[in-house]
């Protein structure tokens, strides 16, 4: 988990600008990527492929609450 708290200013406002209009692009595949890999979790068969799946999920996951919180942190600072 990332801990938006503990970023510098310079950081906060790097992951609150994809949220802009034209940058949002990225949040959009973001969240397919995380969609697509909870998908290719439901099929999974060996638990090497689970664990690497779980891990990507949970780093897009991670990611996308970082953006989500950044607007709320830059305000507050």
């Amino acid at each position: 988990m990332i801990n938006v708290n503990n970023l510098e200013t310079q950081e906060i406002t790097a992951l609150n600008r994809l949220r802009e209009p034209g940058l949002d692009k990225i949040v959009t595949i973001l969240q397919g990527e995380l969609e697509g890999t909870k998908q290719k979790l439901i099929y999974a068969n060996e638990m090497a492929q689970v664990h690497r799946l779980q891990g990507r999920a949970e780093a897009f996951a991670d990611l996308l609450k970082a953006i989500e919180e950044s607007q709320k942190v830059e305000k507050a600072r």
